[in-house]
Parts: structure tokens; C-alpha cells; sequence
């Protein structure tokens, strides 16, 4: 799968250089589209005094995660625990629920949006409730790099055309947006393609929109597809940050005077990392947040840098800290260990590796047939261990293709370095983990060849015995230093941020961040599901399911955080 992703990946950015879809929906709209924020005023904002919204990213992976949270968002009032668990706090549904990107896993597919996605965001809803034109919530969304693996065709059928998802009500046309709140707030939604700059239309629509229609210190909530301030610290070569930083340079402090007004930052939300953390220079200021709960497997938090650097200059000495994550960082480091149970929740892997070794073994077993005849282990049962690397440079020389298998072999492993991280020397663990696996496989040969079961070859089921064995012990100890390696270099050197927390395939410690936007600011309410309820009751059809199952706990992250306009 992650060949295919990668694939994917490539595909899709060569002919996005060439056919960018985010220029076509230009180049295709109407005027029409201009007065889009017009009606989406006297829908959200004329004589309204509050408004809440809810964002959710990173959904349609795994269902029980998803529906999980698309069914907490959905409920018309939602209580959630204190952290302390000294009460609880009163929030209410979305008017709006903005989806910030990667909204199926791994690959966007019209029959992968409607299993993933909108099946399980149809039957979160509750049925019986009736709504009007104006009072039905409103869906927006941008979309991630899984979203462009198709060049965002499938993305724009879902999300572009006016459809209901559930209970809401897709509007946009674009795949970015602007949306005019109450009290002179917007949000501001970007579409960075696959990490690349925003194309020119893009800058265009918010120059327009900048000019035309807000006014001088209007707040902006900006929803991008990456936490640009976290990668630029933790990524190696990511070009995210300073791309984003120009944009809010030009577009929102105007610092090259394009737009003669300058406006406020109150947030920026952010998923991609699957989990939740915010970043704030002050405490009721402006608030950097990662909410990528929404549905895919839990990133781990525990290398997140205590600091980074800030987007805009009103923060002290440039630096932003950390001030909360989920799950905590002592137990992330606990999910972490679950990396030493590798075979296990990661039977794929595990499997392929004893298919490899089967070959490997019978590459071995058909050179020395071909030369000396008899069973290849023979010759290593008794033998010191340095006798026995001695025979295998003689089996290297000899034999072409079990060298190049070796190597090939070898190669592999070492090519899983981390290459995304800013740590130094990743190549040369890398190079320490292919040794290690090399050895694995030389060290499982050299231990089937001391033991009893050499008394079994010669008959076909003793020969198939050893050979599932060798599979066997071989697949299971490759990938268990799989798992070992992953921990390690994770836990001492924060490599493999990806494959450290994708491999545990958790699907607890969801999340997403509902606002209200009122007269004094914003009150933002971090929601958290430590345990996803998997024990859901599906019933009746794709076009209309219903999902049964006992209630879950939900908790507020961390207590309310308050933005005030005064300290922007």
C-alpha cells in the first residue's frame, strides 16, 4: 500500500504541475461565484451576535474512529467533561463544520468517499430532525494530499456540487474559500495542493475578497492542510512554513501594501499530524492548533518541539510554546512501546518477511543442489559461527543471484532511513538496521542448523516442516527488529514519525476543536474521545444505514481557551 501511495504521490504532483485543477475551477467559475460572500453573510452573519463551527480533519480511514466523531459533531448539544472533573461545559452544534483536509485514506476514489467518508457522516445525524434552508448546517471542506492522488476529480464531485453529506449542506465551488463570520471574523481556507505554493486564481480570489469585501482589522481564522510551524522545525527541506508566512505576509498584514488594509490573525488550525496540540505565544492571543483527530490513525506527540517559531512578529522573541497535547506526552512515550509488539499488529509486514526468507531459502537450497547436491544447512551444523560466514562469502562468489537477493535485500532496509527529519546520521541507522536484518536472516539459518530438526530433512513433510519454521521464526524476528528499530529511533532520536505511530494503527485519542465566535472573540473548546466506541451495530443499506451502539465518554482537552480581540 504505501508503494502505491507513493506512486500515487508522484503521479499526481507531475501532471498537478501541468493541469492544476485549483486554475481550472478558475478559469471554469462564474460570475456568480462573486457574490457568494454576499449570501453567505445574510446566511452567517447579518444580526447574529455568536456563531459556532466545528473542524474536523483527517477523516474516512477506519469507521468506528470516524463515526465517532461525526456522531459527537452531529448531536445539537454536546456536554463535555472538565479535564480536572470538576463539571462540565455546554457547547452546541456547528453552523458550520469545516473538514481541513485528507478526507479519505489512502486513496481518493469515488466508492472510498462514500464507504469512508460520507457513509459514516450520513448516519451520524439524527433523522428525525427537520430543517430549513437556513437553520440546516453548512459543510465546507479543503482538501489534503490524499485528496489529490486523483488530481481532486472525486474531490470536487463530493464536495463542489451542492450536495447534502447527513445532516449538512455542502456550498462551495472551489476547493478554498472565504467565509464571512458575525463580529468582522472570516475564516479563510487555502489549498496547498501536494505541499506546493497557492497558484495565482487563489491569490487572486483572496486579493479580491481582501479588497472587496472586508474591512480594515477584520479577524481571520486561516484553515490550511499542514501545521507549517511544526515542520519547520521537525522536517527536513519543508518549504510549508515560509510559503505560508509569505501568504500571511501579503495577504493578511499587507506588508507590500497589495490590499490598503491590514487585518488580525486570531487562529490557525491546521491537521495532517492525527492528533491535537496547540502552540500560542500568549494565552488570549493568536492560537496555532493541529486537530487531526477526525478518523485516521493517532500521530504520537511526544516529539513535538516545546517551541517554534511564530507566523507573525507580534509574538515574543519570534517563539511560540507548546501548550497542550493529546494524548499527553507520557502517554504517547507508553503507546510508543507498542512498536515492540510489531509482528503482531502488523501481520502484513510479518508475512511478507517470511516470504522472503522462503525465497531466500530456496535460492540457497537450489545453488547447492546445482554444485554439491544434499541439504545446504548440512554443511553449518557444527560449525563456529565465523566457519559459517565463511561458507556464505563462499556461496556469494559462487552464486550471482544469491548475492544480488542479498543485496537487494540489504538495500531495502537500508532505504527506509528517515529522510524526512532534521537529525543527522539517519542514514548511518539506517545502515545499522539493514546489518542487523542481514544478520537476522544468517543467524535464523545458522540456528535451524544446530538443532534436531536437521534429523527430519529428506521426506517431503519434514522438508516442509523446516521450511515453514525457517518462514516462520524468520518473518516473526525481521519484524519484531522492525518494531525495535522504529521504537529506538523514535524514542532517542524522534525518527519515523510516520511509521513509529502509523504502525501501532491506533484508532483511540480522537479529536476535533468546536468554536464560538461572540462579541469579545473566540472561545475555542478542544474535544476529545480518549476510547472509540467500537462495538457499533450497522443496519440496512449504503443509501441509508443506521448505526447503533452504547455512548462514549467525551472530554474537553484542555479548558476552553478564550481569544480575545483585545490582544490581537
Amino acid at each position: 500500500m504505501l508503494l502505491n501511495v507513493a506512486l500515487k504521490s508522484v503521479i499526481s504532483g507531475t501532471f498537478g504541475n501541468y493541469a492544476d485543477r485549483r486554475e481550472l475551477q478558475a478559469a471554469l467559475g462564474s460570475k456568480d461565484e462573486e457574490g457568494d460572500p454576499g449570501r453567505l453573510r445574510e446566511r452567517l452573519a447579518t444580526g447574529k451576535k455568536e456563531i459556532w463551527i466545528d473542524f474536523i480533519c483527517d477523516t474516512g480511514d477506519g469507521f468506528n474512529s470516524t463515526f465517532s466523531v461525526a456522531k459527537k459533531a452531529a448531536q445539537q448539544e454536546l456536554v463535555l467533561q472538565q479535564p480536572d472533573g470538576t463539571g462540565v461545559v455546554y457547547t452546541n452544534r456547528g453552523d458550520l463544520l469545516v473538514l481541513g483536509g485528507d478526507e479519505v485514506y489512502p486513496f481518493p476514489t469515488l466508492d472510498t468517499y462514500n464507504t469512508k467518508f460520507r457513509l459514516p457522516f450520513d448516519a451520524a445525524g439524527d433523522r428525525t430532525e427537520i430543517f430549513s434552508n437556513q437553520n440546516r448546517p453548512l459543510l465546507f471542506a479543503i482538501p489534503g494530499n490524499h485528496d489529490w492522488y486523483d488530481g481532486l476529480g472525486n474531490f470536487m464531485k463530493l464536495f463542489c456540487q451542492q450536495r447534502k453529506i447527513g445532516i449538512w449542506q455542502t456550498v462551495q465551488k472551489r476547493s478554498y474559500f472565504a467565509i464571512p463570520l458575525p463580529n468582522n471574523y472570516w475564516i479563510w481556507a487555502t489549498d496547498i495542493q501536494l505541499n506546493s505554493n497557492i497558484d495565482q486564481p487563489q491569490l487572486d480570489y483572496f486579493t479580491r475578497i481582501a479588497k472587496e469585501e472586508m474591512q480594515e482589522g477584520d479577524k481571520i481564522i486561516l484553515v490550511t492542510a499542514e501545521p507549517a510551524w511544526v515542520y519547520n522545525e521537525v522536517r527536513k527541506n519543508d518549504q510549508s512554513f515560509d510559503r505560508l508566512k509569505f501568504f500571511i505576509s501579503r495577504h493578511i498584514r499587507d506588508d507590500y501594501d497589495l490590499i490598503g488594509k491590514k487585518f488580525k490573525l486570531a487562529v490557525n488550525i491546521t491537521g495532517d499530524l492525527h492528533h491535537y496540540s496547540r502552540y500560542a505565544g500568549s494565552e488570549n492571543g493568536h492560537q496555532y492548533i493541529t486537530s487531526g483527530g477526525g478518523g485516521a490513525f493517532l500521530h504520537l506527540t511526544h516529539n513535538l518541539p516545546a517551541g517554534v517559531a511564530a507566523l507573525e512578529g507580534n509574538d515574543p522573541e519570534g517563539k511560540i510554546s507548546r501548550k497542550k497535547v493529546f494524548p499527553e506526552v507520557h502517554e504517547s512515550r507508553q503507546l510508543l512501546l507498542g512498536n515492540l509488539l510489531f509482528p503482531i499488529k502488523n501481520p502484513a509486514f510479518t508475512s511478507l518477511a517470511g516470504i522472503v526468507y522462503i525465497y531466500l531459502f530456496w535460492l540457497f537450497q537450489s545453488h547447492h543442489a546445482a554444485i554439491e547436491g544434499g541439504f545446504f544447512l548440512s554443511g553449518f551444523t557444527g560449525i563456529s559461527t565465523s566457519q559459517f560466514f565463511i561458507t556464505m562469502a563462499d556461496y556469494f562468489v559462487g552464486g550471482p543471484s544469491l548475492a544480488l537477493s542479498i543485496g537487494a535485500l540489504f538495500a531495502g532496509f537500508w532505504l527506509f532511513f528517515d529522510r524526512v527529519s532534521h537529525k543527522k546520521g539517519s542514514n548511518i541507522i539506517g545502515f545499522a538496521h539493514a546489518m542487523g536484518q542481514t544478520v537476522m536472516l544468517f543467524g535464523t539459518m545458522y540456528w535451524i542448523a544446530q538443532t534436531s530438526l536437521m534429523n527430519y530433512w529428506g521426506n517431503w513433510w519434514g522438508d516442509g516442516m523446516i521450511v515453514l519454521i525457517f518462514s516462520a521464526a524468520g518473518g516473526t524476528l525481521s519484524a519484531f527488529l522492525m518494531g525495535v528499530y522504529l521504537y529506538l529511533s523514535n524514542l532517542l532520536l524522534s525518527m519515523h514519525e510516520d511509521e513509529a505511530s502509523s504502525s501501532l494503527a491506533n484508532p483511540d485519542f480522537k479529536n476535533f476543536t468546536r468554536m464560538r465566535i461572540h462579541d469579545k472573540g473566540i472561545d475555542i473548546f478542544p474535544v476529545g474521545i480518549r476510547k472509540v466506541q467500537q462495538n457499533w451495530k450497522v443496519t440496512g443499506t449504503q443509501k441509508k444505514i443506521t448505526v447503533t451502539g452504547a455512548d462514549f465518554e467525551t472530554i474537553l482537552i484542555e479548558k476552553p481557551i478564550h481569544v480575545l480581540d483585545s490582544m490581537l
